[in-house]
């Protein structure tokens, strides 16, 4: 396994996952700089920046963090407060994270006078890509792992992540759905769809994804199943792809 933390310079540590986040905003800003350009949203770069920076800092690391915090592990953050900011030993939530940002597009597009879906089109296709960073920086940090393996066929696949069982590397599953709906949208892009079909496609796909992916994925030991079968990640899923279907429903039935 990769070690965790990718350079020591004295007392301070670069962590692999805080390279991911980095590498995953400027690739996200550079690609949603080119898709502006096609289909204009944003006034300039400048004004991308500023969105970046807002999106990055209260939804992707405050909302992913309190999502996590909320969603997974309240109980232990109440009894280690001191451990709250300490995002470098993971514990972010996807859920609490897009959220956060979603909340954060409103009073952001609100005061720019910016429509919401057109916007939302072009934003979440590079932010599927940038997903994929994080989510190999999940792999290499040894968290979120997936489940044992209990069938020999796939035992080639089996990764240790430090108990001495072969598990499914459910992270590198992740990561690669991940660019498989960047590339999806990307194509859904080039066929000009009418505004927030693919804001809502990007709730449909990840949905869908994410909740085929977790039945490879261990469940958080703190939440555990519930209903015997299904993870937390699992239901938020659920909610998100009902919540896409509706939304291209209604795109459709308004025209």
């Amino acid at each position: 396994m990769i070690n965790p933390v990718a350079l020591k310079i004295g007392p301070l540590s670069i962590h692999w996952y805080g390279i991911a986040y980095v590498v995953g905003l400027s690739v996200g800003v550079w690609i949603l700089n080119m898709l502006n350009k096609r289909q204009k949203v944003f006034k300039d770069l400048n004004q991308i920046f500023d969105f970046a920076f807002w999106i990055f800092m209260v939804g992707v690391i405050l909302g992913g963090r309190l999502g996590y915090i909320l969603f997974y592990n309240l109980s232990y953050y109440i009894h280690n407060p001191a451990k709250i900011i300490a995002v470098w030993e993971g514990g972010m939530s996807f859920h609490g994270g897009f959220i956060a940002c979603a909340i954060v597009c409103y009073f952001f597009f609100k005061k720019h006078k910016i429509n919401y879906l057109k916007a939302g089109d072009i934003i979440l296709i590079p932010s599927a890509l940038a997903l994929m960073f994080t989510r190999i920086a999940n792999f290499i940090n040894r968290e979120l792992y997936g489940r044992v393996i209990e069938n020999p066929t796939f035992s080639w696949m089996g990764v240790d992540f430090g108990d001495g069982m072969l598990r499914y590397p459910s992270q590198l599953f992740q990561s690669a759905s991940a660019l498989a709906i960047f590339l999806i949208l990307l194509y859904i892009f080039t066929r000009k769809p009418k505004t927030g079909v693919l804001t809502f496609s990007y709730l449909i796909l990840y949905g869908f994804f994410r909740f085929i992916i977790e039945f490879w994925r261990e469940p958080d030991v703190q939440v555990g199943f519930i209903l015997k079968y299904f993870t937390m990640g699992q239901l938020l899923c659920i909610i998100m792809f009902l919540f896409g279907v509706a939304g291209i429903c209604y795109i459709y039935r308004r025209s």
